[in-house]
């Protein structure tokens, strides 16, 4: 039962900065685009682990008032995090 409750407890830890770890990259994106002079506003921000520190993924939201798709690709080195988008065409 404790081997149990521990992997339960490392598993939300997961979860939780993953989710952390997401609502920075949506910041970050929106914070991007504002600097350049547009607006986007995020629908979705779905990413997963694909090996090591790095995840794969998708946001889709609106920019300029024009729906969008951009491939995310993100490296998270714990204290700081890379991200890297592209616009779906």
């Amino acid at each position: 039962m404790v081997f149990a409750l521990s992997a339960l407890v490392m598993l939300n830890g997961c979860i939780v900065s993953e989710k952390k770890l997401t609502d920075k990259v949506q910041e970050a994106m929106v914070e991007y685009e504002q600097e350049q002079g547009n607006r986007l506003t995020v629908t979705d921000l779905k990413l997963e682990k694909s090996e090591g520190n790095d995840y794969k993924g998708v946001l889709t939201g609106r920019l300029n008032g024009e729906d969008v798709t951009y491939d995310v690709t993100v490296t998270d080195t714990g204290s700081d995090f890379d991200v890297d988008w592209e616009l779906r065409k």
